[in-house]
Parts: structure tokens; C-alpha cells; sequence
């Protein structure tokens, strides 16, 4: 009977906590994997431009370059199928 004041005492702020819910991301990366990062990244933006010019956040294009595994190709006609 008492669960309620599990509830009652939660803190709903610590529990949505960017930093409690994240699974470490780029923290898990190799040195390797850095660069691999950096130069998917370097070659989406040039084909998609800069963020105010492609609408993407540098985190929504590394968040598909790890997806895919850093292939550029991909992420790029991923990309490009947003804007269908």
C-alpha cells in the first residue's frame, strides 16, 4: 500500500534527466571512429549544406552516419528522402 509515496516522492525532473536516459553515445566510440564521425560528416555537409541551408542538426546527421555505419551514401539519400 504504500508504492504511492514512491510516486509521490519521485522527481520527475531527475527521472527525465537527458543525462539518466542516455546510453553513453559518442562516450562508446573508438579514436577510429572519431574520425570516421568527422569526415562523414565533413562530406554530408557538403553536399546538404550547412544547417540553416538543409534544415539538419549536425546531431540528426551523426545519428544517421552511426546508422548506417558511416556510409555517407546513405545518410545522404536519407537525407535527401526527408525533403520528399
Amino acid at each position: 500500500m504504500s508504492r504511492h509515496r514512491d510516486f509521490r516522492n519521485l522527481n520527475i525532473n531527475d527521472e527525465l534527466d537527458d543525462d539518466a536516459l542516455s546510453d553513453g553515445g559518442e562516450e562508446d566510440m573508438t579514436d577510429e571512429q572519431h574520425v570516421q564521425m568527422q569526415d562523414g560528416l565533413e562530406q554530408v555537409r557538403g553536399v546538404l549544406g550547412e544547417e540553416g541551408v538543409s534544415g539538419l542538426s549536425d546531431k540528426a546527421i551523426k545519428d544517421a552516419l552511426w546508422e548506417f555505419f558511416f556510409d555517407t551514401e546513405k545518410t545522404i539519400e536519407w537525407a535527401l528522402g526527408l525533403f520528399l
